[in-house]
């Protein structure tokens, strides 16, 4: 019973997550996968030692992402991100491309990556569909969201790698390591993303 629960719970769970109404009958896919695990621990299928010892850190990363991303939508604060961006930006496609990729990148060397998709290429679409580039937007703007690296609160393998240490605790990586190999990998992928990225997106995908 204890192993066959896990073969029955996650593709129950995958199963609400394809089906709409059924994850939002729970309030959403997050209480949805909160539903199998609290079904997990209470009926004895996951002991208590092996709760403690998931990484909770990316789980309350994840989480504050998924609310972030919610109150963004809600709230209508993304409406006033667009309207603002709207008189900000310029409409011409590759001045465009490039200023949206740069806004990206600097937004997700600070937050992280799934934040910053989460709130922002909702924006990216809306204003590359104003300029006719609907498509080529959202292809730059998710590249972008994952080019930063330069901090470790930016993504889930940076998070993972400043968390690794050795048997007697010690850290293997620090900020310092992140600083100086992300900088560069964080700027060189930008431009890249702006000249041989736009130009390879445009020829595969075109503005439209």
């Amino acid at each position: 019973g204890t192993r066959a629960a896990p073969l029955i719970g996650a593709p129950a769970t995958l199963a609400a997550f394809a089906c709409e109404p059924v994850a939002q009958f729970f309030g959403g896919t997050a209480p949805t996968a909160l539903l199998f695990v609290a079904a997990a621990l209470g009926t004895g299928t996951i002991s208590r030692q092996t709760f403690n010892s998931y990484s909770w850190h990316l789980l309350f990363l994840i989480g504050g992402g998924n609310a972030l991303g919610l109150c963004v939508s809600k709230s209508g604060l993304l409406r006033i991100i667009a309207s603002a961006a709207r008189t900000g930006l310029t409409s011409t496609p590759w001045p465009l491309a490039a200023e949206l990729v740069l806004l990206l990148v600097a937004a997700t060397t600070f937050i992280s990556h799934t934040v910053a998709s989460l709130v922002l290429m909702p924006l990216v679409v809306e204003l590359g569909s104003a300029a006719g580039m609907r498509e080529l937007a959202v292809m730059l703007g998710a590249l972008a969201c994952s080019a930063a690296c330069a901090l470790p609160m930016t993504s889930f393998p940076n998070v993972n790698s400043l968390m690794a240490s050795d048997d007697s605790g010690v850290h293997w990586l620090s900020v310092r390591h992140f600083l100086v190999a992300g900088i560069p990998m964080t700027g060189g992928t930008a431009v890249l993303l702006i000249t041989l990225g736009y130009w390879l997106s445009d020829l595969s995908i075109g503005a439209g």
